[in-house]
């Protein structure tokens, strides 16, 4: 155990240059008293212009050396969001989550290490034990007194509301195994300062092993990312959110799927080439064996991205995501499509609009510009080394009135003669409930056509956030049926250019997640 490695993530928000002397500090440390080899991880978080500005400041500062590494984390908002997201770059056994002002003395690591020696999943600090001191200055009395006060009230609430027995369970410094660590990233959906309510409550539910340690706060300044007023309404939406997952037995343990049950789950990821790090969510999940089927943007910006480690891939079915509306199309690109038709990328609704909300057939115009720029997305990846199995597309616009008759004898010419339809009455008094009505106009067509296609469910926000709900309804699954989601592994969507911008951003992290512990 004392060779273990060390992985130590910080959650660096408006940090500016002081992050360089937290890094330092801890390598410094680090060098002198730890056995093993270690890691910084330092997780720049916050408005994309401060993470820009720390981001370039570590670069500048760390560029060469092996034991820095910096992530950067955009969305979704909030320390735990970023802490999970770093999770993924990390490398060692055991884990340390701590605060970026490093407001403890380290040799709590030293310390948290022989108790994971002893059988603790999850060592903590806590600043109520007896043996807890507390170094400040007079002067910060008063600040230093006002949040000691809203702690326990905290605590308080914490104990009552989820029968937690820590008598501190915020405080910014933890060590964990990393099977705790990658259990609890797989269930952590509260993304904000009560995320550490979770590892609690994941604790209680499996069963695992917890140890306080007293630790040594060193309070230097007054000054504190942390509002509390501010704080108050998002804590008590945080509790709700828990409280409902609680119910719910989110925090139990669950058995895996059978290999039988997962192979009925046939989970298509769409967008693939949108972001890298969309591109990096749905790579390590097919690499498990959870998703089963990728669709591609043609036209995407990071479409090449990993490509070739995907088609590596043992067993996956790669699709066109077939896509009008995000992004310069091939053909616009080649100057073939006309003003009346594709001459300028069109939104969902404007094409909603011009088919009267799925009433009437598009105009030929637009249809033809349509089945060129499909023959144009199919056959520049088939030219990449890409064997297509499937369609189907970016916003469902297939499913529109004329689409499928235009495009269906090119698809199958193609060898691509399966599509979708979004069969799934579970989206009934939902906005998607509109593809339904869609895809029960377009079916007749495509089953004229020729096309082949799966039953058919449409996962929403609650599927991901109750999942282990979710995958015991995938595990009563009896025939092949296709499952969209849209992982990725951090939210950065914001770093696109506006003319590929989409408004599905940080949701896709708690698709990856769910989708992770599936493989659990």
């Amino acid at each position: 155990m004392a060779d273990l490695g060390l992985s130590i993530i910080i959650p660096a928000k408006s940090s500016g240059g002081f992050i360089l002397n937290t890094v330092d500090v801890l390598l410094s440390y680090l060098q002198k008293h730890w056995h093993g080899p270690f890691e910084v991880v330092v997780s720049v978080n916050g408005a994309l212009g401060q993470v820009e500005e720390t981001q370039s400041v570590l670069a500048s500062q760390y560029a060469d050396d092996a034991r820095v590494v910096i992530h950067q984390h955009l969305a979704p908002a909030g320390k735990g969001a970023a802490l999970q997201s770093a999770f993924l770059r990390t490398q060692y056994e055991l884990v340390s989550f701590i605060d970026a002002d490093l407001p403890f003395d380290l040799a709590f690591l030293g310390l948290a290490q022989e108790a994971v020696e002893k059988g603790a999943d999850l060592v903590v600090g806590n600043r109520r034990l007896a043996h807890s001191r507390v170094h400040l200055p007079t002067k910060l009395l008063p600040s230093f007194f006002k949040r000691h006060v809203a702690g326990l009230l905290y605590n308080s609430a914490v104990r009552v509301l989820f029968g937690v027995t820590q008598t501190d369970t915020q405080c910014g410094i933890k060590l964990m195994t990393r099977a705790f660590a990658t259990e609890f990233c797989c269930h952590l959906s509260c993304h904000g300062f009560s995320y550490d309510v979770e590892l609690f409550l994941l604790a209680k539910g499996h069963g695992n092993k917890v140890t306080s340690l007293p630790v040594t706060l060193m309070h230097e300044h007054g000054e504190s990312t942390l509002r509390l007023g501010g704080e108050l309404v998002r804590t008590l939406k945080a509790f709700t959110h828990l409280k409902y997952k609680e119910k719910h037995g989110e925090y139990q343990p669950r058995e895996k799927l059978s290999q039988p049950q997962s192979a009925l789950a046939q989970i298509t990821s769409d967008d693939w080439g949108i972001t890298p790090a969309v591109n990096e969510g749905m790579l390590k999940l097919a690499q498990l064996g959870v998703i089963k089927r990728v669709s591609i943007m043609a036209n995407s910006l990071h479409k090449d991205y990993l490509l070739d480690e995907l088609k590596a891939v043992p067993g996956i079915k790669l699709g066109l995501h077939f896509n009008l509306t995000n992004g310069l199309l091939l053909g616009q690109a080649s100057g073939h499509h006309h003003v009346d038709g594709l001459g300028n990328t069109m939104s969902l609704l404007a094409l909603i609009k011009r088919s009267w909300f799925g009433c009437r057939t598009l105009p030929q115009a637009l249809l033809k510009d349509i089945e060129h720029e499909f023959t144009l997305q199919v056959t520049t990846l088939q030219q990449q080394g890409i064997a297509l199995s499937y369609f189907d597309s970016h916003h469902h616009v297939h499913l529109l009135p004329g689409i499928i008759e235009r495009i269906a004898p090119q698809a199958k010419a193609l060898g691509v003669g399966h599509t979708r339809l979004v069969l799934d009455w579970g989206l009934l008094g939902k906005p998607q409930f509109l593809l339904c009505w869609f895809s029960i106009r377009a079916k007749a067509k495509v089953e004229q056509a020729g096309l082949s296609y799966l039953p058919f469910k449409y996962p929403g926000r609650k599927q991901f956030v109750l999942r282990n709900k979710w995958q015991a309804k995938l595990a009563k699954l009896t025939v092949p049926t296709e499952i969209i989601c849209h992982p990725a592994t951090k939210g950065d969507l914001q770093l696109l250019p506006a003319e590929y911008a989409d408004h599905y951003d940080g949701a896709r992290v708690d698709e990856f997640w769910a989708l992770y512990s599936l493989s659990r």
